[in-house]
């Protein structure tokens, strides 16, 4: 406490109640000087010991007359017996709130310690095998794979956190945001094929688990479709010459896989069913209606999770799944005599002349196979195809050799002729506007299918993008090339960019009582840095006397130096209050100078410095002290 505080009027006469004006004055002598405490002569210590044993006397006397007063007054005893009786049981019920919010406390902070290592939850239908955590390391190591026991370890080797991958793995079937984008591209029998991109967060995760996963794992060697080292012309290459080729495709490929299919493929590597579920998520996708209400969109879901068409992973993930399917169809090919291929959902079965009479055999053990293994066949995709028609297996010619359609490459050369002549304005080739990339990739599918044709094209188109092309555009190849490099080497995102929110860490929550002491305390020392402001502005206004001057002339100067500057006793009132004084006040004054009445006008500024000395405005007292003045006016002028 400030030596402005201990020396108020108020503090000091609090001080001579509690012990004694000796003990006081001797006190401030000391204080200020005039007294060396614990340095004196002999009979002034004496006289120091025999005031502490007065004030010691007299505390303990005024307690035993509180004991006595209380002992004479039943009334009272009981009283103070139940004044200390509610002080005992609120002081409990403050105990009793603080260990409620410790306890609440512990666990926010153990909840919160837990979501920054641990998924917890990811949504209804795919949490329940969240708590199987048993991953076999023996299984993974046999595979070369990337050994991982929980979702931090996945999400550190992603380079990513806990909550971003929370945030990717979430299932909702009502959902502000969306993960992929849709959107369709025609198809060359008519219609559109919906493709789902990834967003670029989820499509580093999936970039990922393909490159560190799935790109590990052997696939059949019939499998040719998104396979390093092969390619259509792969596909297409065993089948030239042959007396007959059958082509069947499946129907809603990719949306057939389902996301438990995937889940139990992770499994079988080894991982536990809690990063299984996980990777699942990551490779799969709700199917969703955007709905709009009220302007504001939503994505609700209008199906069950399924492996989407137009992310990484799908391809890869459909070799893996189909490795059964292709044992089987190559073990039934080879027994009747054919070969097979397959690419993607595309199937391809071809025979010599020896062997073509086993095809009704073979078509219909090949509609059992797959529908045993979960597929449906399209009903308007199934070819048979002659060799004295044209074969084409994945848009190569095979009749004789790979080849290109000659139609179409008539076709081609035409369209890349009126390009160089006239330019790409207002031309397109297989309904691309964009011609010039159209071309340019139409031509190095010749020179894949037959270099001897594809070369001179190549070198053609070449000059005809240098003439007409746009030199100042550079292709993206290189960004997509770094963007998955990143992806697979698990590098953190710049800080720049968007980031998961994480949860705030918990606090203490802090008791009625709590709040209203911390309240207590900042008003108490605002008052004393008021009263220290007020001293020191007063200390230096008029120097203090030093000489010639008693103690308790000190104290009674310094006491109402204090009080010279009064508190602001109105700081903490509502101005609702004095707004009503204010009303009050006018009412009445109109009231009493509309019907003379002298008594009522007197009263209303009475009313008006009662109501500021008690900071109140109590209608009920005022609607008394109204009806007061009327009925006494009116007898005094009866």
């Amino acid at each position: 406490m400030s030596n402005a505080t201990q020396t108020s009027r108020e503090a000091v006469l609090a001080r001579i109640q509690a012990s004694s004006k000796d003990s006081v004055i001797l006190e401030e002598m000391q204080r200020l000087g005039f007294w060396p405490a614990g340095s004196g002569t002999p009979d002034q210590q004496r006289a120091t010991e025999l005031i502490s044993q007065e004030q010691a006397l007299l505390s303990e006397l005024r307690e035993l007359n509180q004991k006595l007063s209380i002992a004479k007054d039943p009334v009272a005893a009981l009283k103070a017996l139940n004044k200390q009786r509610m002080a005992e049981a609120k002081a409990r019920r403050e105990q009793t709130r603080l260990a409620a919010a410790q306890r609440r406390y512990e666990k926010a902070a153990a909840w919160h310690a837990r979501r920054a290592l641990d998924i917890g939850y990811l949504g209804e239908g795919v949490s329940q095998s969240l708590s199987d955590a048993r991953t076999d390391p023996h299984r993974l190591a046999a595979r070369e794979l990337p050994v991982l026991d929980s979702p931090k370890v996945l999400a550190d080797a992603m380079g990513i956190t806990v909550e971003e991958l929370r945030f990717l793995t979430f299932h909702r079937s009502v959902s502000r945001i969306s993960h992929y984008r849709r959107f369709g591209i025609p198809k060359k029998t008519g219609g559109l094929r919906m493709i789902s991109a990834p967003m670029p967060r989820l499509k580093r995760a999936q970039y990922w688990v393909l490159d560190r996963v799935l790109a590990k794992l052997p696939v059949h060697d019939a499998a040719h479709g998104f396979v390093p080292g092969r390619s259509i012309v792969s596909n297409a290459t065993p089948h030239a010459g042959q007396a007959v080729v059958v082509n069947f495709d499946l129907k809603d490929f990719f949306p057939s896989i389902s996301y438990q299919r995937v889940r139990g493929l992770f499994q079988t590597f080894g991982y536990s069913r809690q990063l299984a579920t996980l990777f699942a998520m990551i490779c799969t996708e709700l199917p969703t209606d955007e709905v709009s209400i009220d302007g504001l969109h939503f994505h609700v879901q209008n199906g069950e999770r399924h492996l989407p068409q137009g992310a990484p992973c799908s391809p890869t993930i459909t070799n893996l799944l189909c490795r059964r399917l292709d044992t089987r169809l190559a073990g039934l090919a080879k027994r009747l005599g054919f070969i097979y291929t397959r690419y993607a959902d595309d199937m391809t079965f071809s025979a010599d002349a020896a062997s073509a009479g086993n095809l009704p055999r073979l078509l219909w053990q090949v509609k059992r196979i797959i529908a045993e293994e979960g597929f449906t066949l399209h009903p308007d995709k199934q070819r048979i195809m002659r060799n004295s028609a044209r074969q084409e297996v994945t848009g190569v010619v095979v009749n004789h050799h790979p080849t290109v359609c000659r139609e179409t490459l008539r076709r081609f050369r035409a369209t890349l002729y009126q390009v160089e002549k006239d330019g790409p304005q207002g031309k397109a080739w297989n309904g691309n506007g964009d011609v010039l990339n159209a071309l340019a990739g139409y031509a190095r599918f010749v020179k894949m299918v037959d270099p001897a044709k594809g070369g001179p094209l190549c070198a053609k188109v070449a000059a005809v993008q240098a003439k007409w092309g746009d030199n100042a555009s550079q292709p993206r190849g290189q960004y997509y090339r770094l963007f998955r490099e990143a992806s697979v080497a698990g590098k953190a995102l710049p800080s720049h960019q968007w980031q998961a929110k994480r949860q705030p860490a918990p606090t203490l929550e802090k008791t009625a009582t709590q709040l209203q002491q911390e309240k207590q305390a900042t008003r108490q020392a605002e008052s004393d840095q008021a009263a220290a402001v007020a001293a020191e502005t007063i200390a230096s206004a008029a120097a203090l006397p030093t000489t010639h001057t008693q103690s308790g002339e000190l104290i009674e100067r310094n006491a109402v130096s204090a009080d010279a500057i009064p508190p602001n006793v109105h700081e903490d009132v509502p101005a609702s209050v004095y707004l009503q004084l204010a009303m009050q006040f006018v009412l009445m004054l109109v009231s009493g100078l509309l019907t003379g009445n002298v008594l009522m006008a007197m009263a209303s500024v009475g009313w008006m410095w009662f109501g500021f000395k008690r900071r109140r405005a109590n209608w009920w007292l005022w609607l008394g002290v109204y009806f007061a003045c009327r009925l006494l006016w009116r007898l005094t002028t009866a």
